[in-house]
């Protein structure tokens, strides 16, 4: 009699529906390339339940966030207009449940990926800082350098977020 070996390892994780609102959700997010939307999904895609997460437009003015069938929260899509309320909705779940900070500024505590991208920038804002000195174009020079961070960032968090929607919609 042959036993084959049990996995006593097991992967929870939440899973998020794909549908058109949340397809809706994503490319807005892009757009706005939204880092606490990239964090949330993220975390709560890895966060230990086996929930079920679905965000669904009951009518032309409300999106509603169903966990595991009933609605956790909703928000207004005329009032706002201008928000990606899809995002806004999954980023204060995230927040509720502790999975993810939602934080003030949009730069503010960095990944370890993140870090390593705009370390050569640190670095050389460093070296800006230790000529201060000589106040040749200090403010010009360390403002063009934050620039090439912010838009590091920006990037990562565009590709980050294109990464998540592949997964869950499986393009």
């Amino acid at each position: 009699m042959q036993i084959n070996s049990i996995s006593s390892q097991t992967n929870f994780k939440s899973k998020i529906l794909p549908n058109a609102a949340l397809e809706q959700s994503f490319d807005s997010a892009i757009k706005e390339q939204d880092r606490f939307f990239a964090k949330a999904v993220n975390a709560l895609l890895k966060d230990g339940k086996s929930d079920v997460l679905e965000l669904k437009k009951r009518n032309n003015h409300n999106m509603s966030l169903y966990v595991n069938g009933e609605i956790e929260d909703e928000g207004q899509t005329f009032v706002n207009y201008y928000r990606n309320v899809g995002a806004d909705l999954i980023k204060k779940y995230a927040a509720k449940n502790e999975l993810a900070n939602n934080f003030a500024a949009k730069y503010s505590i960095l990944s370890n990926k993140e870090k390593e991208l705009v370390d050569e920038d640190v670095t050389l804002i460093k070296l800006l800082s230790e000529n201060f000195e000589s106040g040749v174009n200090f403010i010009e020079n360390v403002q063009i350098v934050l620039d090439k961070m912010k838009k590091k960032l920006d990037n990562n968090t565009t590709k980050e977020i294109s990464e998540l929607k592949k997964l869950i919609f499986g393009q």
